[in-house]
C-alpha cells in the first residue's frame, strides 16, 4: 500500500468514530441508564427454583434461569433451551439443546444438565415443586450425546411439554448446585440474561447483565430488585425517581396516577385467584357446610369495588378463563348472609369460637381481611386479623399450622392446559407445599389424574367440569377476587408497555432511556 492510501484509510477511520459518536450524541439517540431499579412487595423467599413456588422468588428466578421451552402469549409453544424436541412414543420425548449455551459460572450447557435439574424436580427435597415433578419418571432420562437426550414421563401426558415451561423446569448447573450444597438457594447458576450478584434479605437482590448470553444481551447493565413492602412507599419511591418500576399498584392510586405527567400505569388482566383459604382437616372447616356458610357470608362483589375499586372479578370456580374447558356460563356465587346464618346453625357451628385470619403484609389482602371480620361478625363469627412477613407466613401455612388465611394462586405463564395450574392447589400428595388447605378428596384427586392423562377433546373436557363442579360443592377455596394486575413504570421506562404475566416477567429489554 502506498504512503498516500495508507493516510487516507486512517483519515476515514478516524472520521467514521467521530460520526458515530456524534451521531450518539445528538438528539433523538438517546443513552441507556446502567440500572433498571424495580420495586417489588416483598423479596424471594429462595432462588433455587425447586425450592419454592412463591411468585416474589419467580420474578428473580425468571432473569437467572431458564427452561427447555416456553409457552408465549399467543399460547404456542417456542424453543428456549431445546433446540427442538419431538415424541418418540407416548411416554417418551427427545430433546436437541442449543450449542455454545453458557451458564454464569462460564461452563457450557450440557445433557448431564439437563437430566440433572429435571431428575432434581422428582426428589423429596423438592417438595415445593412436587405437583410438577410427579410427572417425570426419576429413572427416565437417557444421554444419547451431549447435546440430546431422552426425558420419559411416568403415564402418557398431554400436559407433560407444557409443564416443563414451568419455573420449577428451569436448568440449572449441576456442579454448581452440588458444590452449593444447602446454600445453593443463595448462590444460583443459570443460563439467563443476568447473573446474581447479591441479595439482603428484606432489602434488595442485585443482578448484572451476562455478557456471555446466547441471545440477546440485557439492555441494563445492573437489575436491582428493592423489597418495599408498604404499598404507598413503593408509589413514592417511583414517582420520586428512586425506582423505574413497580408491581402491585394499589387499586386506590390508579385513576390518580394515570393523570400524572411522570409515570404511566399500565394494567393486564389477572392470572391469579385470591381466595380465603379455610384448613379442610382442623375444626370447624373440616365440615364443608360451614365453608360454604363462610362464603355466603361474604359479599365479594362490593370488596372488589371497595379494595379494587372495581379494577377486579369474582371468580367463580377454581381455574381462569384463559384455560381450556372453562365454562361458558358459571353459575355465580350468591351473597346470602342470612342463608349463612341457617347454615352455620345447621353445622352446629361453636358460638364461642373466634376465627383468626392470617395474612402477608399486602394491602389489599389486609383490606380483605378487614372487610370479611366486619362481614362474618354479622352471622356471628368473631375474627381476628393478623399479619405476617412473606416468608414466615409460607412456611406456616407450609406446617400446616393456619387454620385461616388469605393467599394467591397465580399462573407463571400463559399455559392454557388446566393440568398445569389445578394439580397444585387441590391434590391431596401436594398439602402443605402447593395445596394450602389441606384438601384431601378421593374424587378430586381421581379426576386431576386423569385430566392428566386424557386427551384433548370432549371426554377430557367432561373430566374437567366434573372436578369444578366437585371443587366448587366443597368449597375448598372461598374465592374473593381476580384482580386486573396494574404496574407503573417511569415515562423513560422502555420496553414494558405490555408486561402480561403479573409479577413474572423478563425484563432483559426494559431499560431506562436517558
Amino acid at each position: 500500500m502506498r504512503k498516500g492510501e495508507c493516510f487516507s484509510v486512517r483519515k476515514l477511520a478516524v472520521l467514521f468514530v467521530l460520526v458515530s459518536v456524534l451521531a450518539f450524541c445528538a438528539p433523538g439517540f438517546a443513552a441507556i441508564k446502567e440500572t433498571l431499579t424495580v420495586g417489588m412487595s416483598s423479596d424471594a423467599k429462595s432462588l433455587d427454583p425447586q425450592g419454592t413456588n412463591d411468585t416474589s422468588s419467580s420474578s428473580a428466578l425468571i432473569q437467572l434461569y431458564e427452561p427447555l421451552l416456553e409457552i408465549r402469549k399467543d399460547k404456542s409453544m417456542a424453543p428456549v433451551l431445546a433446540e427442538s424436541w419431538e415424541q418418540v412414543d407416548p411416554l417418551t420425548y427427545k430433546f436437541k439443546l442449543r450449542k455454545g449455551v453458557k451458564f454464569h459460572n462460564g461452563e457450557e450447557l450440557k445433557a448431564d444438565d439437563v437430566i440433572f435439574s429435571l431428575h432434581r424436580m422428582t426428589l423429596p427435597s423438592s417438595a415445593p415443586v412436587k405437583t410438577y415433578g410427579d410427572n417425570i419418571d426419576p429413572n427416565g432420562f437417557e444421554k444419547i450425546d451431549d447435546y440430546t437426550l431422552l426425558v420419559r414421563s411416568r403415564v402418557p401426558m398431554t400436559a407433560f411439554l407444557g409443564n416443563l415451561s414451568h419455573s420449577s423446569a428451569y436448568i440449572m448447573n449441576k456442579k454448581a448446585v452440588e458444590e452449593a450444597g444447602k446454600n445453593y438457594g443463595n448462590a444460583p447458576i443459570g443460563t439467563g440474561p443476568f447473573k446474581f450478584v447479591s441479595m439482603v434479605k428484606g432489602d434488595r437482590t442485585v443482578m448484572e447483565r451476562f455478557e456471555d448470553y446466547w441471545g440477546e444481551k440485557a439492555k441494563a447493565k445492573t437489575l436491582t430488585f428493592r423489597c418495599i413492602p408498604e404499598s404507598n412507599s413503593r408509589v413514592i419511591e417511583l414517582e420520586t425517581g428512586n425506582v423505574d418500576l413497580i408491581y402491585n399498584v394499589p387499586y386506590t392510586d390508579v385513576k390518580r396516577m394515570q393523570e400524572e405527567k411522570k409515570v404511566d400505569v399500565v394494567l393486564t388482566p389477572g392470572m391469579n385467584i385470591t381466595y380465603l383459604g379455610l384448613h379442610t382437616q382442623k375444626k370447624p372447616f373440616d365440615d364443608p357446610r360451614v365453608r360454604k356458610a363462610i362464603g355466603m357470608a361474604i359479599d365479594k362483589e362490593g370488596l372488589n369495588e371497595v379494595v379494587y375499586d372495581g379494577y377486579a372479578v369474582v371468580p367463580q370456580g377454581p381455574f381462569l378463563p384463559k384455560h381450556l374447558y372453562y365454562p361458558s356460563n358459571p353459575e355465580p356465587f350468591k351473597y346470602d348472609p342470612e342463608g349463612a346464618k341457617a347454615l352455620l346453625e345447621e353445622a352446629g357451628f361453636p358460638k364461642d369460637y373466634t376465627m383468626t385470619i392470617w395474612t402477608n403484609d399486602r394491602k389489599e389482602r389486609i383490606d380483605s381481611a378487614t372487610i370479611i371480620q366486619a362481614q362474618l361478625a354479622e352471622v356471628g363469627i368473631q375474627v381476628e386479623v393478623q399479619i405476617l412477613e412473606w416468608g414466615t407466613f409460607l412456611e406456616r401455612l407450609k406446617s400446616g399450622e393456619l387454620a385461616s388465611f388469605i393467599i394467591g394462586w397465580a399462573a407463571s405463564d400463559a399455559n392454557p392446559d388446566p393440568d398445569n395450574w389445578i394439580g397444585g392447589p387441590f391434590h391431596s400428595k401436594n398439602a402443605g407445599p402447593s395445596n394450602r388447605v389441606w384438601l384431601k378428596d378421593a374424587q378430586v384427586d381421581e379426576l386431576i389424574d386423569k385430566g392428566k392423562v386424557t386427551p384433548d377433546g370432549p371426554e377430557r373436557e367432561a373430566i374437567y367440569t366434573q372436578l369444578w363442579n366437585r371443587i366448587n360443592e366443597l368449597t375448598a377455596w372461598v374465592y374473593l377476587t381476580t384482580p386486573d394486575f396494574p404496574y407503573a413504570k417511569g415515562k423513560s421506562v422502555k420496553g414494558a408497555d405490555d408486561l402480561y404475566r403479573g409479577l413474572i416477567n423478563r425484563l432483559d429489554q426494559v431499560y431506562v432511556e436517558q
